[in-house]
């Protein structure tokens, strides 16, 4: 029966989730990714009321079709959904910059484009548009651009079926270390470019209370960055 088919590939996956759940090392690593969605909510206080918003709270959604993916070893689907995380963060960041082409996605008439987004004249990495919003951080665009070029490219792989996208992977759903590893690395690196392009892009903008709120993921990620230390420096008593 059909039922029985699928109620086999449940059992599957509650398998690899139970073998996830076993192995300690690297379910401490897992449970960092999922706690690590205070934060990425914690940067929804950034956009909040704004026309980007939208697209933001879609990104947050699909990195956790990420995360229940990449515990039940369905890691194609993994890197799909966080491909998408990333790649509709960044494009909110830059949309937020042209709100036409945020309202014109918003009622379907304009895609986001990935080359378009990470261009190294004008997009949310080039140092045109992070000057723009936080002129001290222009020395970190190239990093940025590399890692999210690197990040892009990499999840890409399992999106279009590279050869080197099967390995490791066979037609039963599986639990796999190594794999598991190497996503939890991708998505370690997702979530640090998404955070670092929204301080980029508004914490000088933010109100005292938001900043309060965000001081501890900013220090915590970037505070041996200087500008972001002079951001968060307390006045003396």
């Amino acid at each position: 029966m059909v039922s029985a088919h699928y109620s086999s590939i449940l059992a599957r996956s509650q398998t690899a989730l139970d073998d996830l759940a076993n192995d300690v090392e690297r379910l401490t690593t897992f449970t960092v990714a999922h706690t690590d969605i205070a934060d990425i909510d914690l940067l929804d206080k950034l956009v909040a009321g704004k026309t980007e918003a939208s697209m933001f709270r879609l990104a947050r959604v699909e990195y956790q079709h990420a995360l229940y993916s990449a515990s039940i070893a369905q890691y194609r689907q993994a890197h799909i959904s966080l491909r998408l995380f990333f790649e509709l963060s960044l494009c909110s960041v830059l949309f937020s910059a042209h709100e036409i082409d945020m309202r014109l996605w918003l009622q379907d008439k304009k895609d986001s484009i990935w080359g378009v987004t990470i261009c190294p004249d004008n997009g949310v990495f080039s140092k045109h548009f992070v000057g723009a919003f936080f002129e001290g951080l222009k020395e970190y665009c190239d990093q940025y651009q590399t890692l999210a070029t690197k990040l892009y490219r990499e999840c890409s792989e399992f999106v279009h079926g590279n050869r080197n996208s099967y390995e490791g992977l066979d037609t039963q759903i599986t639990y796999n270390a190594k794999i598991l590893e190497a996503w939890l690395d991708r998505a370690d690196t997702a979530r640090r470019i998404v955070k670092f392009a929204f301080l980029c892009r508004y914490i000088n903008d933010a109100t005292d209370e938001v900043r309060d709120e965000i001081e501890a993921l900013a220090i915590e990620e970037f505070g041996d960055f200087v500008p972001i230390q002079a951001i968060f420096e307390k006045e003396p008593q």
